[in-house]
């Protein structure tokens, strides 16, 4: 008899396990992911933005982030993302003339605010753009134009300044703009064009100059959907969502215009 409860309890067990087994796996099952490159500068709202569309769906989203360029590369040497978010328009537009890209999903989703930022207490009192040719400036910090939107527009800067040439020795080229920001606020430059994004949300001490639009070309940041996310509903809720009121008032708040 003892041996019989034993047995029926044994089975029991298993059959609560198996039971919960099945229920895990079809929930997992259920659940889908998607794939997005994230331009450097753009990581921390995304996480956010991440966040609460994992939140509202049975979505994971994984998320590979570097300069605009770097990702671009990846995507056209056969990297699986589903969704391209860049740091300028440029990029995007090549991948919709490939096969790499969806036509007609592209749009800007953000656009970005050059600032110059310095933690520097002897510099505070100037005012922009003189401060650029201070001589108490040895270093100056811009993303490397060849990968980096904002360091295109860094240099466009200087050259409307007409100062570009002056400054070149004392350039420091980093892999992305959230660099820029982080070597200014441990007070490895003396100034540095970075993100209104990476000043609003990391910033603890320093001053921001505002730059004035005409000097450099609007950075508008566009997404755009890859071969990879064509066939993935998720895919495409995302972009929906991304640009949807709740996320644009997110982005005004975090430093980006929304047009």
């Amino acid at each position: 008899m003892c041996l019989v409860l034993k047995t029926i309890k044994t089975f029991t067990n298993v059959l609560y396990i198996l039971i919960f087994l099945i229920l895990f796996l079809h929930k997992y099952s259920n659940a889908t992911e998607i794939r997005i490159g994230v331009a450097s500068n753009f990581l921390m709202p995304m996480n956010v933005i991440k966040q609460n569309f994992e939140n509202e769906n049975k979505t994971k989203i994984y998320l590979s982030t570097g300069p605009s360029g770097s990702l671009y590369s990846q995507i056209i040497n056969g990297a699986p993302l589903d969704i391209f978010l860049s740091a300028n328009q440029d990029l995007p537009k090549k991948l919709e003339n490939t096969a790499k890209g969806v036509k007609g999903t592209r749009f800007t989703y953000a656009t970005g605010k050059l600032l110059l930022y310095s933690t520097n207490k002897d510099l505070f009192d100037l005012t922009f753009p003189n401060i650029i040719l201070s001589e108490k400036i040895k270093y100056v910090g811009i993303g490397n134009p060849k990968y980096v939107p904002y360091g295109v527009a860094a240099k466009e800067v200087l050259k409307s300044l007409k100062v570009f040439n002056r400054l070149e020795k004392k350039i420091i080229l980093s892999k992305n703009v959230n660099q820029v920001f982080l070597m200014n606020y441990y007070g490895n430059l003396d100034i540095g064009f970075i993100a209104k994004s990476d000043f609003i949300i990391k910033n603890k001490k320093g001053k921001v100059w505002d730059i004035p639009q005409d000097l450099y070309s609007p950075i508008n940041q566009d997404a755009v959907l890859l071969k990879y996310g064509e066939k993935k509903p998720e895919a495409k809720l995302f972009l929906k969502f991304l640009s949807s009121n709740k996320v644009r008032d997110k982005l005004v708040s975090l430093g980006y215009t929304i047009n």
